[in-house]
């Protein structure tokens, strides 16, 4: 491949490092003497900016690109900031830009992504291939890096970043800087071009974007991980084809059977379907629990005007006679029976302080003190990153490393008015070293980087800023400390039986519970008692603050309200120095588990090695959009009737599917490959095998899981109307609203899956001219848009007719500034498909389709399309462009627009007839005609007198704002400023 290759822009030729390539580096005397450039390549573009701002040291440096993404370039001599691999350069120019995310997404060859023709079981031998998510960031990484001699790769410091690293170099590394002065040679031919450029090419590792880090991270440059990115690799591919293959069989078959499953896909995910597991377990814990009553002694002391409450050591007993017994045998003693003091232990108790914060913890935290969901949280802690007020979010580290500067970051904080004065006491007397964790070596736990005044952040941003930076102060805050009191009590006539506990606690010195709010937050319990059937709820058992004193030996007279009738006596009546003792049969039963609450369920996750710190919230958010579970009142997770039913079959199936032990045993061999143990090869052919059987096995028995759906849904027979006429059999097909939408033809239990998006109609009885099927009107788009719809041909296209609608909308994203969202988007595209087609926000049918042929007036280059005759024909007669959404309205007095049959030769175009109303056609014609025929195309007074308005793609919206028009009239196309001219108009 020729480097110099000016005409470069197709998708590279994949010329990754091996795992087990030489981790060398360029000769520091590389090009002695002589000017260097020098790439830095970023995960964002807002990084990008504060790199550059980083290393150019208040210098000023340009913004050289006229795309999305930033190139900033500056030159610095080498005695100023000599490049630390080639410092004896005469001058560096820094040329520092971004990619946006993933630069490549794996995804099946086109010939795998029929529903209709491919076996799902086909997916798991299938070949994958890396597409471009972008084609304009390839080349704009083709163009930055031309005759570079050094990439310096700043994308995120975890798996996921080692990944877009080699992603960014399978673009990049062919077309640097061949130079001679490169000192790596291989072999008899001199310089392996690879191997040199790989020489030149660093990375920089750091956990913030403030100047500091990012110069520290300048000077100690290391070399990619690439056994990290293989282990992402991995799990990439393996997510994808057993991912696609359940979700494509399940859905085609229970879509086919039932018409009321409210979800357009049901998927299936390795870590998503563990995820709704959890929360299937405790539903049917909840369900299948029966209470119990029980029964226990409850001693209450009344001492100074209050009432304590003692607990008993013998626990609850399930035999009330046993328990009445006990009460009986202190009212039929020979005398009065006493409660009595036998010892009173005070000492003092520390609270500890609360580890540092890592990704879990904080999703947790967020969840239980804030209310903020973990998706959410990440989003938040993620801008807060990119504004330089946190740094990075993405971490498993609970222990400070010891490079942190910890009183550097506290210094950060000794001028915010709500902690400032408590962090400059802490200072003054020292920090505390933060208690236990493990420093992983990712990234350090996640701190605040610099003050925030409290107008500078607002809502969400605002509240986790908080919560991070009051948990970064208590983590090196001194212990709480409690005196805690123990008061151990005897009812000499119960014997063994007869002893309680009062325990009390006074807090001392708050320690960290100054700055932090711990009670809304911190440790789940640990659940070392899974399987227990009983869960006890007694309010006797909380420690007692302010306990007044008691003294060893003193005693109290017991009275009893639960004395049988044939033991009471009046001693109960008597009261001893304002102090007496009653004793007290309770009847209390056992309650179920709640659900699942995020916190408690994230804890489960990362427990069975679910996902990483970094997906957990997207595999609880992925179980919400699917309608699996909702999310309820106290942030709880509770099962849809869809996710149950789903759960339940695969437990009577295969219950490896839903458990979480297959899954976390290939997340501990992605682990392996990531540390270098193991091949990704290897792991991938292994737990292919794997899933393989359980597909094979899970097809055999889906009848299983088919019984539950029967016994919960409808039948397709049993849902919707009579819609339109089948082509095939004539019958009527009905229309099943979903989602997805779909026509179900009884008779041959075919189903008709129907555009998502829009809005289906009937259409009069009109027949497609290809299949004989009646049409449907499909509305797209505010305003909509109409167009004929064949329910047949949208489910059979030819290629003959032109490209499928969506699978262009496959190939790009939205113009949104944020990487995360173009990701998610890429995603939700993916999962969002439907029998096998994405969500139609166009024309259904392709333009060459014979229904829409028919109807074109006119070509729109700019949108790609074609413009049609809206399939509504008036009273408000416009035309509707194909592919996007854009409309132009007929002049005022047009009554109707008729399509003729003849063509425009050149533009092959229809001609088309404007009838006007009497008296409105004066403005436009001549010699009172009342009827014009004309080319669309080629009329510039008709396109003069037309205005053109770019609505939105969507339906959900009702009015609003659009964009302003585009302009034919008033000068043609482009009138206005062409597609990006006005903006904001009001329709």
């Amino acid at each position: 491949k020729n480097s110099n290759n000016t005409n470069h822009t197709k998708t590279p030729t994949i010329t990754t490092i091996p795992p087990n390539q030489p981790q060398t580096t360029n000769d520091i005397n590389y090009k002695k003497g002589s000017p260097i450039t020098v790439l830095h390549i970023a995960e964002k573009p807002s990084i990008a900016q504060a790199i550059a701002k980083g290393l150019c040291k208040g210098s000023s440096f340009n913004n050289t690109s006229h795309t999305k993404l930033p190139v900033y370039e500056f030159t610095v001599p080498s005695s100023t900031q000599p490049f630390p691999k080639a410092p004896y350069a005469s001058k560096c120019t820094h040329k520092v830009s971004s990619v946006a995310g993933h630069v490549f997404s794996v995804d099946f060859p086109s010939s795998y992504q029929s529903w209709d023709t491919v076996d799902p079981a086909e997916l798991f031998n299938a070949p994958i291939q890396k597409k471009p998510c972008q084609g304009s960031v390839v080349k704009h990484l083709q163009s930055c890096s031309k005759n570079v001699d050094f990439i310096v790769l700043w994308l995120d410091c975890d798996r996921e970043g080692e990944n877009i690293a080699f992603e960014v170099l399978d673009c990049c590394m062919d077309l640097m800087n061949n130079s001679s002065h490169s000192s790596t040679t291989n072999g008899k031919n001199g310089s392996s071009m690879n191997n040199s450029n790989y020489n030149r090419v660093y990375r920089a590792y750091f956990s913030a974007i403030n100047p500091s880090d990012i110069q520290k991270a300048y000077g100690s440059l290391g070399k990619p991980d690439k056994n990290q990115s293989l282990a992402v690799d991995a799990r990439q591919e393996l997510d994808l084809k057993v991912g696609v293959s359940f979700s494509r069989f399940q859905t085609r078959y229970f879509q086919g059977r039932y018409g009321d499953l409210d979800s357009a896909v049901l998927s299936y995910g390795p870590c998503q379907t563990p995820t709704l597991g959890f929360c299937v377990k405790r539903h049917i814990d909840i369900e299948t629990f029966t209470p119990q009553p029980y029964w226990l002694l409850s001693l209450g002391i009344l001492k100074r005007g209050r009432i304590i409450k003692a607990q008993w050591d013998s626990g609850r007993s399930f035999n009330q006679i046993k328990v009445q017994k006990l009460i009986d045998t202190c009212c039929m003693s020979s005398s009065y029976s006493t409660a009595k003091v036998t010892s009173v232990v005070s000492k003092d108790k520390k609270q500890g302080r609360p580890t540092p914060l890592n990704t879990v913890a904080l999703l947790k935290a967020c969840s239980k003190a804030l209310g903020i969901g973990p998706h959410q949280t990440m989003q938040v802690a993620e801008s807060l990153y990119l504004s330089g007020y946190l740094s990075y979010p993405r971490t498993e580290s609970t222990a400070y490393p010891k490079s942190f500067d910890i009183r550097d970051a506290l210094n950060e904080q000794t001028r915010d008015s709500r902690w400032g004065n408590y962090v400059t006491d802490l200072l003054r007397s020292g920090p505390t070293k933060s208690r236990g964790g493990v420093d992983m070596g990712d990234h350090p736990p996640i701190t605040p980087m610099r003050s925030a005044d409290t107008h500078e952040l607002s809502g969400n941003m605002s509240r986790v800023y908080e919560l991070v930076t009051r948990h970064f102060i208590a983590s090196v805050s001194p212990d709480a400390v409690f005196q805690s009191t123990k008061v151990s009590i005897q009812i000499e006539a119960l014997k063994e039986k007869g002893n309680f506990t009062i325990r009390g606690k006074q807090l001392i010195s708050p320690g960290f519970l100054a700055i932090l709010l711990h009670k809304e937050y911190g440790d789940e319990p640990q659940d070392d008692n899974d399987d227990d059937e009983y869960i006890i709820e007694d309010d006797d058992t909380e420690e007692v603050q302010n306990l007044p004193e008691f003294i060893v030996g003193e005693e109290f007279i017991l009275t009893s309200k639960n004395a049988s009738s044939s033991s009471t006596r009046s001693k109960v009546e008597v009261v001893v120095s304002g102090s007496r003792a009653t004793l007290e049969l309770k009847e209390k039963m056992t309650t179920p588990p709640s659900y699942l609450t995020e916190s408690e369920l994230i804890n489960l996750m990362e427990k069975n090695g679910i996902g990483t710190d970094a997906s957990i919230s997207t595999h609880i958010e992925n179980i919400q959009k699917r309608n699996y579970v909702e999310l309820i009142t106290g942030r709880k997770m509770k099962p849809s009737k869809l996710g149950l039913v789903l759960a339940q079959g695969y437990h009577l199936i295969d219950s490896s599917l839903v458990l979480p032990q297959v899954r976390s045993d290939i997340e501990s061999q992605c682990n392996k490959i990531a540390k270098g143990l193991t091949d990704k090869d290897i792991v991938i052919k292994h737990a292919i095998s794997i899933f393989e059987e359980k597909f094979k096995y899970f097809v055999e028995n889906v009848n299983k899981m088919d019984i539950l759906f029967s016994s919960s849904f409808s039948k397709l027979e049993e849902v919707g109307k009579a819609f339109t006429r089948c082509g095939i059999t004539r019958r009527y097909l009905q229309y099943i609203p979903g989602p997805p939408p779909r026509l179900y033809n009884v008779t041959t239990e075919t189903v008709y899956p129907l555009p998502l998006g829009g809005v289906v109609k009937e259409f009069n009885s009109r027949k497609c001219p290809v299949c004989n099927f009646e049409l449907c009107l499909y509305s797209v788009g505010q305003p909509p848009r109409s167009f004929p719809l064949c329910p047949y041909c949208f489910n059979h296209p030819k290629a003959e007719w032109g490209e499928i609608p969506g699978e262009e909308d496959n190939k790009k994203l939205s113009s949104s500034d944020d990487p995360d969202d173009r990701e998610d988007e890429l995603k939700e595209r993916k999962i969002r498909s439907i029998a096998g087609r994405t969500m139609t926000l166009q024309c259904p049918h392709p333009d060459g389709h014979p229904l829409i042929a028919a109807l074109t007036v006119g070509q729109d280059p700019e949108g790609n399309g074609v413009f049609t005759l809206d399939a509504k024909f008036g009273p408000k007669w416009r035309l509707c462009g194909t592919r996007e959404p854009t409309i132009i309205h007929m002049p005022k007095g047009v009554d109707k627009v008729t399509v003729l049959d003849r063509c425009d030769e050149e533009t092959k175009s229809h001609f088309i007839k404007l009838e006007f109303r009497d008296g409105s056609s004066s403005s436009f014609l001549d010699n009172g005609e009342t009827s014009y025929v004309t080319c669309f195309d080629k009329d510039e007074k008709l396109q003069g007198s037309t205005h053109t308005f770019y609505g939105k793609e969507r339906t959900q919206m009702k009015g609003g704002r659009g964009r302003g028009g585009r302009g034919r009239g008033g000068g043609g196309r482009g009138g206005h400023g062409g597609r990006k001219g006005r903006r904001g108009g009001r329709f």
